[in-house]
């Protein structure tokens, strides 16, 4: 996929890329963001609070922990967040659009908030079977029904990712799944 994602520092004034990603968002980047950024902007490209960023994350880490046991966490949102603590910008831009689908066959950012902000670790969800434009060629494709069952493929759905990657991924790629490819 040539899709990317970015983290930048103040999107506005001369922007430092802080971390990206080419084929997942990663999973850090969704506890930096709120409801209300979703509400403002869905499209995926969000400008918030460095600051406000920086708690949130703090404040999803325990569950993320909790959901993701197997993931380095702790070290990879340790190096983010000492990253995001360094930069003297008032905000910070995560930009998702190429990532984001019109017509998602998967759960959207508000499912994946909603269940982080909730603590929700049994979060369930039913899309049902629909129609929908192939992007590319524009035919009617039919889409199966998805059952989601737990909070960790959905949010592993969110983010472009899978539980079998997870297995195949080395330490290092499972430290860029947290936090994508952070740049110093």
């Amino acid at each position: 996929m040539s899709a990317r994602g970015s983290l930048v520092s103040s999107p506005n004034q001369c922007p430092e890329l802080v971390s990206e990603s080419k084929r997942y968002i990663p999973l850090l980047w969704l506890g930096m963001l709120s409801q209300r950024d979703i509400e403002r902007n869905d499209d995926g490209a969000f400008e918030i609070n460095r600051l406000n960023a920086i708690v949130r994350t703090e404040h999803s880490l325990p569950f993320l922990r909790q959901v993701f046991a197997e993931l380095p966490i702790e070290h990879a949102a340790d190096s983010l967040l000492d990253r995001l603590r360094k930069l003297r910008c008032d905000t910070i831009g995560i930009n998702i659009t190429d990532l984001i689908e019109s017509e998602p066959p998967n759960p959207g950012l508000r499912d994946a908030l909603d269940a982080i902000s909730t603590r929700n670790e049994h979060y369930s969800l039913s899309i049902p079977a629909r129609t929908v434009e192939h992007p590319i060629n524009g035919d009617r494709i039919h889409v199966k029904p998805l059952e989601i069952t737990s909070t960790k493929d959905m949010l592993l759905r969110v983010c472009w990712l899978t539980s079998r990657q997870l297995e195949d991924f080395e330490t290092e790629d499972l430290e860029e799944i947290v936090h994508g490819h952070l740049w110093q």
